[in-house]
C-alpha cells in the first residue's frame, strides 16, 4: 500500500501548480491490489469525480472519500485530470518530447518530497 499527497505545495509527492489546488489538497491511497482510493483533505475548492447520472449524463460529484477508478475524470478545484494520468506523470512515464525524453527543465527539477544531504548539501529524493 503506498499513500500520495496531491497538491500544490512543493512537498506533495505529486504537484499540481494550479491555484484552485490547495498546497494538500488530497491523499491517493493505492493499494496492494492496484485499487485507488481517493480522499480529499478538506480543500477549500473540493474534489469531484464524474459519474453518469440516472439519464445517462455525466455529472460531477463530490468526493469526501472513495474508490476511483484509474481512467475516471477527476477534478482538484478547477484542474481536470485523470488519476492515471497523474501517477504516470509521477513516476515519469508521460509525455515525452520529440527527442524520446522529457524536457530537460523536467528532467533536472526533483519530482515529489525532496532533502538536502547533510554531507552534500545536494538535493536528494527523500527516503520514505
Amino acid at each position: 500500500m503506498k499513500t500520495l499527497v496531491i497538491g500544490r505545495s512543493q512537498f506533495a509527492d505529486i504537484v499540481v501548480p494550479e491555484t484552485s489546488v490547495a498546497a494538500r489538497h488530497a491523499e491517493l491511497v493505492v493499494t496492494v491490489g492496484g485499487r485507488l482510493h481517493l480522499t480529499d483533505c478538506a480543500s477549500g475548492q473540493g474534489t469531484w469525480r464524474r459519474i453518469a447520472d440516472g439519464d445517462g449524463e455525466n455529472a460531477w460529484e463530490p468526493v469526501r472519500q472513495a474508490f476511483v477508478a484509474a481512467e475516471q475524470e477527476i477534478r482538484f478545484g478547477d484542474f481536470r485530470c485523470t488519476l492515471g494520468t497523474l501517477l504516470r506523470e509521477a513516476a515519469g512515464t508521460g509525455e515525452t518530447d520529440a527527442a524520446g525524453g522529457r524536457n530537460a527543465a523536467d528532467r533536472e527539477r526533483p519530482r515529489g518530497r525532496v532533502e538536502r544531504d547533510p554531507r552534500t548539501g545536494e538535493i536528494v529524493r527523500r527516503r520514505l
